[in-house]
């Protein structure tokens, strides 16, 4: 028989710290046994709290302040995403945390009771920069996606007139690829590099034809000819 394994406090031997338990009894009030020191008791769960956290959420060029309500031992990391409202434009967003303040110092994940300040922004429409390299020059436009949206390495863009194909892509976390078919979406994307497509097929052209060199003409009539393996001589060709 398989028993369950469940993460609780013990009274005798980790009053402080969550250990594994075995459940040995199912019920309203399971009975379990601590696989550290084997004391058994009754399983009594604690009714968990709710916190409000401050989080700024920046969409384009405007941020927002929101409050977003928590259990207190919820656990949240830099790069998780959460639905959040803007009262403002009577809308909901979803958000993807950058950045958290807790203890005055910004750290990678911390309790939610120990959070001050969440920083995020949206996903929900994003703006990919894209760099577009056209011979000697560089442009960068911006283009408004979804912030699930994919890219990848290979794909061939059209805006308007111009025509463009990724070659290079730059993620949030600082990590390039170049990897052809690989997905990376939008809201993770720091910026892509493209090449247009006449620079492609400027790159892409075919080789000039290398042209025959034309034989030495002397014009003193001179010929060399050969003299012994290793030693030449020069003479002058008689005139007729």
């Amino acid at each position: 028989m398989v028993h369950e394994i469940i993460q609780t406090y013990c009274a005798q031997c980790s009053p402080d710290e969550m250990v594994p338990h075995t459940i040995l009894k199912e019920g309203t009030e399971p009975l379990i046994k601590c696989k550290q020191c084997g004391a058994v008791h009754i399983y009594r769960k604690q009714k968990t709290q709710s916190v409000d956290i401050r989080v700024v959420v920046s969409t384009g060029d405007r941020s927002f302040t929101h409050r977003l309500t928590l259990d207190s031992d919820k656990i949240v990391s830099t790069g998780d995403e959460f639905m959040v409202e803007d009262e403002l434009h009577d809308q909901a967003n979803f958000a993807l945390i950058t950045s958290i303040e807790s203890g005055n110092r910004r750290v990678d994940s911390a309790k939610a009771d120990e959070i001050l300040t969440l920083w995020a922004r949206s996903t929900d429409k994003v703006i990919a920069k894209i760099s577009i390299t056209r011979g000697w020059q560089t442009d960068t436009i911006d283009l408004e996606v979804p912030g699930d949206r994919e890219f990848c390495v290979g794909e061939t863009i059209s805006r308007g007139p111009d025509v463009f194909r990724i070659k290079k892509i730059k993620i949030r976390n600082g990590r390039f690829t170049q990897n052809e078919g690989e997905p990376i979406m939008a809201k993770h994307i720091k910026r892509i590099f493209t090449d247009s497509i006449e620079r492609i097929e400027w790159l892409n052209r075919p080789a000039p034809e290398k042209t025959k060199k034309r034989p030495f003409m002397n014009t003193n009539k001179s010929i060399i000819k050969p003299r012994g393996s290793n030693t030449w001589t020069l003479k002058t060709k008689e005139r007729d």
